[in-house]
């Protein structure tokens, strides 16, 4: 993976730091009003979140009924406006433990968030970003 600049590393440690802050405000303000993404944790149901109101629902449906949830950073590559992150997301989840490695494809407007797909492998990821046809 290509080393990403100081930009979206910074953007990728502020939106994990928010995570795992729990700090809701903090997390929306880094993506933009029409973010659109996927979860892993809800890849059940298929669905695609939009927009801050998805944000809230996935807060409420994904990371609250977590105990003890954690992202950890583990490379983050990509300029401009395309980035994949590669990270470790852990907790407690009615008493049983949980751990998922994931890569995310990610798309930029502006300086903050504007789409992500949470995938299992760093060329999915690639894909996803339009780093990789």
């Amino acid at each position: 993976m290509a080393q990403a600049t100081d930009e979206v590393r910074a953007l990728a440690e502020a939106t994990f730091g928010a995570l795992n802050a729990r700090d809701q405000g903090a997390f929306v303000a880094l993506t933009t009003e029409d973010v659109q993404f996927t979860s892993m944790v809800a890849e059940a149901e298929g669905e695609t979140f939009r927009g801050h109101a998805g944000i809230r629902a996935w807060w409420d449906t994904v990371l609250r009924p977590f105990q003890d949830l954690r992202w950890e950073l583990l490379d983050v590559g990509g300029s401009g406006d395309r980035a994949v992150t590669h990270l470790r997301m852990s907790g407690t989840l009615h008493g049983v433990p949980v751990e998922q490695a994931m890569w995310q494809g990610v798309t930029l407007r502006e300086g903050k968030i504007a789409e992500w797909t949470n995938v299992r492998t760093e060329r999915e990821a690639l894909e996803a970003a339009g780093l990789e046809g």
